[in-house]
């Protein structure tokens, strides 16, 4: 039997209203379609279903037996189309994860928290740094709700989509105590001790790999997993610290360290957001990734 959910929203109201009128009102209908309506449920189910008394429309025993299941069914409905419609991040409370390196953390978590503060007081933002082999399978069930990574982090799946995030060139930091050029030649560059903060599970980046292409090495005296810990090491030491200048001039602002210009030809940082096909459409997850690229503005 073909039902019309909107023939069956009529019962419910006149249920609640007991007068044809109100329950047309209530349903934004006109009193005629509101009684067409009831009229066909009546031929559909062979039973008038509601009979005027004396104190109004009074459901029929098989009425009373259906009214209850109409109810969950259609607010189960309504609750099914809302979770893609309804996501209010001023009043909605939802917890995001998201995979990310420590340039995201270090740079762009400091003005998301800011900004939600006001805008989103419920949102929390927790941040995944396990390997990025992990990080793909979590984002295949759903643990992850998308990867902030380095741009060729994750080749060959089809399910994974990628958006160019942010490019930001390398710069180097160093104690203001030492004293030191402030643009380093390749050579000048590659005899530095210095401090490596690896973005990838293997600890190479764009700077080994453009070194090793000119068959050069760098001295590396202490690794970190924060930038944090890598500045406060360098301004103790006097080790040079490669990182995107973004991290350096926030870098600069905390600790006694200076900005150093490197070599013309060094790559920059490229980071990309991916996200799994499966889960991206969510309006959560846009409303998240779209706020993501808007304080690149501000970074």
């Amino acid at each position: 039997m073909n039902l019309d959910l909107n023939q069956l929203r009529i019962l419910i109201a006149l249920d609640d209203e007991r007068n044809i009128s109100k329950a047309a009102k209530k349903l934004y209908v006109t009193q005629s379609a509101a009684s067409h309506n009831l009229a066909k449920l009546r031929e559909r189910f062979n039973d008038p279903l509601f009979l005027r008394t004396s104190k109004g429309m009074e459901p029929t025993p098989f009425a009373k037996s259906m009214i209850p299941i109409l109810r969950q069914g259609i607010s189960d409905i309504n609750r099914a189309a809302d979770m893609q419609s309804t996501f209010n991040p001023l009043t909605d409370a939802h917890t995001f994860y998201v995979g990310a390196c420590d340039y995201f953390e270090f740079v762009a978590m400091p003005l998301l928290a800011e900004k939600f503060a006001v805008a989103a007081p419920n949102i929390r933002l927790s941040i995944d740094i396990n390997s990025e082999h992990v990080k793909m399978e979590e984002m295949e069930n759903g643990s992850l709700d998308f990867h902030v990574g380095v741009d060729n982090m994750h080749p060959g799946s089809k399910s994974i989509n990628r958006q160019k995030w942010i490019s930001d060139q390398y710069v180097a930091v160093v104690a203001k105590w030492r004293d030191i050029p402030d643009k380093l030649t390749i050579m000048q560059f590659a005899g530095e001790s210095q401090i490596h903060l690896p973005v990838t599970a293997n600890a190479s980046d764009v700077i080994d790999s453009w070194l090793l292409r000119q068959k050069l090495y760098r001295n590396i005296q202490m690794v970190t997993q924060s930038y944090a810990i890598g500045g406060m090491i360098s301004a103790r030491t006097g080790l040079l610290f490669p990182v995107p200048l973004k991290v350096a001039n926030l870098l600069t602002s905390m600790l006694p360290l200076k900005i150093i210009s490197l070599p013309d030809d060094v790559p920059p940082l490229v980071l990309s957001i991916m996200s799994h096909s499966l889960y991206e459409h969510q309006e959560s997850i846009q409303w998240l990734l779209s706020e993501i690229f808007a304080i690149k503005e501000k970074m």
